[in-house]
């Protein structure tokens, strides 16, 4: 347990590679760090963090450390614990004060818990799993080290880093209660370690990526200058946000489907004088193609959009790197689009959620149609707007927006046209309601219902676009089966494909829409941000604020001069995956609903809203829960992958590979575990194409008399093979393939 000193004779590296310098990296990550952390954050503090910054890594100088990295291997012991060592050696030194008066100091313990934490996620016991290594080991640190301190600053007497190293080995070892962090950092210091944590872990890459690779950029929206994408003639709304100068407040924009709202978001955005942009959306099958429609204006260098899912679809292009996973996952671009899921795992404290927070942070977050998420993701969202409003601007754009959540918020945003939304409303007769098919099914034991496609044969003999919309997957594909039409052509869309199958999915949608006439038969995946139109839908009854969103892909475009049909069909017994109750105030609105113009759709849903706020305490409950757990255990992170957690509250879904592709997956497999661990990009690349390979099904959900989690075989126990059938048209099918038997 004792630490001694000796010369190593030679260069001292950063990492295997003789190319890689510890010198030089301990600069670049001082100098890269301190240009990202605010000055207001580290006002009179300056030596102190970049100390910090500096020290980060210089406990690589222990031997048996470089000692690895010349024979290009992986250390023996970790560097942080000793970098940490240094620091407090340092300031011992500097500043002429005590070890335990040190440990009492906020913006020491932020700064020297970031040294620890930085190669991982900063979960509340890392402190003591670190230190735990020393408690039976001798180090013995290179004399180089301390001239490469005094060069920049850092001066370090040799005695002082043997004492502090005793005396922080005997505290963890002996568990004294001054020493743990989990006992000394709270919730008040997590903003602060926010910007510390993500200064040095994002500097540190920047550093091993290279100059060519760059990412760490003063590249924000204050910076830049984009075009106009609001055409103030459109609408009262659209001249209000292109003619304001600068946005200090959060607006509400309640408006029609078919609004133009995405446009509307970013023009405020840019107008709010926030660093970034980040756009959420409630479906992940949208945000490329939003993506595409907004690069097609203001170009692609300041736009990418992120989901877990990033790097599976980016795989199938062949057009990804680290760097730009980097700035897509952890919010460095001036424009994100992605999912409000990912906004929560920031505030949760979820894996490494500095990273993804302090992109948060000086930003304006816009939630597009945020009534698509589940009660829950709401609740959370009001939870923890009080704790970071003072970060960012928020806009939110919806047709149908729950009152719930209005209540929630209402005194954090406004609403300009409040007093005009009636009017913008009645003006647009586009869609009625036709209930002469509700209670009945469009499917009973494989027996189609005639009524159903009397109507649909009438409007193609007419050209017309037709959508028929179900609440399962099973159902869309049954329908589509047995639908039979002549000299017509059909689509299928649903989410249940393997990935590099969902791919090009949308878009060969839109180019069938362009030659009706075509029936699609889809899920409600196709019911929110999707920019399409169709002349006739057949909705099954879902909850009324889901008849309303997909009502708008419905003469979205006025291009039918007189209201367009949505029939509702079903029945409120066959509920799943919604609660019966919802269907229920559907059906009971739905019974005495006459509309003729939106403004009536806009009231009812107003009625929907308030009767289902009773079944919603639960969900507020759990929120509130979860928002003061947070707060415990803040400014530590749940030790969890993102990818592993599900905000939706909705079936549990997990992610298998249909036995059709397991040669496919197999040899792609025997290839990735050749490549070096150390490899760790090229590894993630090709995992990520096994990823394409997968399709997300429903747990607990049913397939005929068992459940999906029957057709699952676990391989290697590192990917589930799923034994149904796959079909390139169809997806997933109800049915086990021959070939699983094989297995």
């Amino acid at each position: 347990m004792n630490l001694n000193i000796q010369l190593f004779d030679k260069p001292l590296l950063a990492r295997p590679g003789r190319q890689f310098l510890l010198e030089k990296h301990l600069k670049e990550v001082m100098e890269d760090g301190y240009n990202l952390i605010p000055r207001s954050s580290i006002e009179g503090d300056e030596i102190l963090f970049k100390a910090g910054l500096f020290f980060h890594d210089v406990g690589k100088s222990e031997i048996t450390i470089q000692t690895a990295f010349y024979n290009q291997k992986n250390p023996p012991i970790s560097h942080t614990h000793l970098s940490f060592i240094f620091f407090y050696s340092w300031l011992k030194d500097f500043f002429k004060k005590e070890l335990i008066d040190l440990l009492k100091n906020d913006k020491v313990r932020i700064i020297s818990f970031g040294i620890l934490s930085h190669h991982s996620p900063p979960h509340c016991e890392l402190d003591y799993n670190i230190f735990s290594q020393l408690f039976t080991k001798n180090v013995t640190i290179s004399e180089e080290i301390f001239d490469i301190l005094l060069k920049y600053g850092f001066s370090i007497n040799k005695e002082t880093l043997k004492e502090t190293y005793i005396f922080f080995v005997n505290g963890y070892k002996n568990n004294y209660i001054e020493f743990p962090f989990k006992y000394y950092l709270n919730h008040n210091l997590r903003k602060d370690f926010v910007i510390f944590y993500n200064a040095l872990v994002k500097a540190d890459w920047n550093s091993v990526i290279g100059k060519k690779e760059r990412f760490l950029s003063t590249n924000d929206l204050k910076n830049i200058k984009l075009p106009s994408i609001v055409e103030p003639k459109r609408s009262k709304v659209h001249s209000y946000i292109y003619k304001k100068p600068k946005f200090k407040e959060n607006i509400l924009l309640e408006l029609p489907t078919g609004f133009g709202k995405t446009y509307l978001g970013f023009g405020y955005g840019m107008k709010t004088n926030r660093r970034r942009i980040i756009y959420t959306l409630p479906v992940t099958t949208i945000i490329e193609d939003v993506y595409n429609n907004i690069t097609r204006i203001i170009g692609d260098s300041s736009v990418e959009w992120y989901t877990s899912r990033y790097l599976v679809l980016k795989s199938l292009k062949k057009e990804t790197s680290q760097r730009a996973y980097i700035e897509a996952r952890y919010f460095e671009k001036p424009i994100i689009i992605t999912t409000l899921d990912q906004v929560l795992l920031a505030f949760l404290g979820v894996d490494r959620y500095p990273l993804k927070e302090a992109g948060l942070y000086d930003s304006c977050i816009i939630l597009d149609e945020p009534q698509l998420y589940s009660p829950l993701m709401l609740f959370l969202f009001s939870e923890f707007l009080p704790q970071y409003i003072d970060k960012f601007n928020f806009i939110i754009m919806t047709a149908t927006f729950p009152t719930f959540f209005k209540k929630k918020i209402k005194n954090f945003i406004k609403e300009p046209f409040l007093k005009d939304k009636e009017s913008i409303f009645k003006n647009l007769p586009r869609v009625y309601f036709d209930q002469t098919l509700l209670d009945q099914t469009a499917l009973s034991q494989n027996v189609i219902n005639q009524d159903l496609v009397k109507l649909v044969k009438k409007f193609l003999s007419e050209g017309k676009r037709i959508a028929i919309i179900f609440n399962t997957v099973r159902k869309a594909q049954e329908f589509y089966k047995i639908l039979h039409l002549k000299n017509s052509k059909k689509f299928l869309f649903h989410a249940r494909f393997i990935y590099r199958d969902r791919f090009n999915l949308l878009k060969n949608l839109k180019e069938k829409l362009k030659n009706p006439p075509i029936v699609v038969i889809s899920t409600q995946a196709i019911e929110a941000g999707v920019n399409i139109s169709f002349d006739v839908m057949f909705r099954e009854i879902a909850p009324f604020d889901s008849l309303i969103q997909s009502a708008g892909r419905v003469n979205r475009f006025f291009e039918n001069q007189t209201s367009c049909p949505v029939y509702v069909f079903g029945t409120v017994n066959d509920f799943y995956p919604y609660k019966k109750y919802q269907l229920e105030i559907t059906a009971r609105i739905l019974d005495k609903l006459k509309i003729n113009t939106e403004l009536d759709l806009l009231i009812k849903l107003q009625e929907y809203w308030e009767k289902l706020e009773i079944y919603l305490s639960k969900d507020e409950e759990k929120a509130k829960k979860l928002a003061e757990a947070v707060k415990e255990i803040s400014p530590f992170s749940l030790d969890i992958d993102e990818s592993n957690v599900d905000l939706r509250d909705s079936y549990f879904k997990i992610s298998a590979i249909p036995i059709k592709f397991y040669h496919i997956v197999k040899e792609l497999w025997e290839e990735y575990k050749k490549i070096n661990k150390k490899n760790y990009w090229e590894r993630k690349k090709l995992l990520s194409e096994i990823e394409s390979y997968m399709v997300e099904i429903p747990y607990w959900g049913k397939v005929n008399d068992k459940r999906f989690k029957d057709f699952i075989i676990e391989e290697e126990k590192i990917f589930r093979i799923l034994t149904l059938k796959y079909d390139n048209i169809l997806g997933v099918l109800p049915e086990e393939d021959i070939n699983s038997r094989c297995l």
